[in-house]
């Protein structure tokens, strides 16, 4: 048993390490390959947008801050971020484009390579933001699993759970405790 545990935690952070550092070795983006475009919420056509993104929020798992939700695989608004965020722009490793992402004190928000405004991935990084469900850093599992229930993947220190089209993924340190939180939009999930 604790060599399947060894092996699932090696596991976990060889994925976590190759997808933080997968870009380390390209050349920094110079200031003529940025280019940032402003971009405003898009309508589907199937309704108002308040409407769109809280039948989204129904349908997958959503990241509230401030009483709006982040969905994975659906526009970001920038005017609900915290007004002290930073935008990093890098290149990506097949070099096919900017990779963007939002980064706040507390969570990040990446968006799709070559899509300027569908979000991709949402990152909690410190215990001040939580689930919608309240799971934050610092949770237990047992809390976790009395939130959610039985993950769709238990690695032994990680839980993943799937809704609709959306993945959440609870990464534990060796204690049992929520180190990382993450949403994964369907195509780019483990």
């Amino acid at each position: 048993m604790k060599l399947v545990k060894t092996a699932a935690l090696f596991m976990s952070l060889s994925i976590v390490g190759l997808s933080l550092c997968a870009c380390a070795n390209e050349p920094e983006p110079v200031s003529s390959d940025i280019n940032i475009i402003s971009t405003q919420g898009q309508n589907s056509g199937s309704g108002t947008e308040a409407t769109d993104v809280a039948n989204a929020a129904s349908e997958n798992y959503a990241f509230n801050y401030n009483g709006y939700n982040f969905i994975v695989d659906t526009a970001i608004d920038e005017s609900k971020l915290p007004e002290d965020y930073d935008v990093a722009m890098e290149a990506s490793c097949a070099g096919v484009g900017l990779a963007q992402t939002y980064k706040t004190r507390s969570f990040d928000v990446e968006l799709r390579l070559n899509s300027e405004d569908i979000i991709t991935r949402i990152f909690l990084r410190d215990d001040t933001v939580s689930t919608a469900e309240g799971i934050h850093i610092g949770s237990t599992m047992d809390e976790v699993r009395a939130v959610y229930g039985e993950p769709a993947i238990d690695t032994g220190l990680s839980l993943a759970y799937t809704k609709g089209s959306s993945k959440l993924q609870f990464d534990f340190d060796a204690d049992g405790k929520v180190q990382f939180i993450t949403y994964f939009g369907t195509q780019d999930y483990l």
